[in-house]
């Protein structure tokens, strides 16, 4: 798990490298996800930035050998928004 909270293995679900601020909102968005739930290690995420907001996507991998959205489960999905200090405004279930 060091790799993946160090940035050297982070995949967004579109397989792109991070910026140094994508990583940390990534970083604050596991810490969040492992304070609520038990798969911060099997978590996948999508950044988006809104203005001056970050909102992010965990999905909860099930199934790491599939492809596209077989790889999840539909209940393991959690959205965030985050600000540029990394810290966590909102942490909800999707809905």
């Amino acid at each position: 798990m060091a790799s993946l909270v160090a940035g050297c293995s982070e995949k967004e679900l579109g397989e792109r490298a991070y910026s140094d601020k994508e990583k940390q909102i990534i970083w604050a968005a596991r810490k969040a996800v492992a304070q609520f739930d038990d798969w911060s290690d099997r978590a996948e995420f999508k950044l988006e930035r809104r203005k001056e907001q970050w909102h992010v996507t965990a999905w909860r991998v099930e199934h790491p050998e599939a492809k596209g959205n077989k790889r999840y489960v539909p209940w393991g999905r959690r959205e965030m928004v985050i600000d540029d200090t990394g810290k966590v405004l909102s942490y909800a279930n999707d809905k």
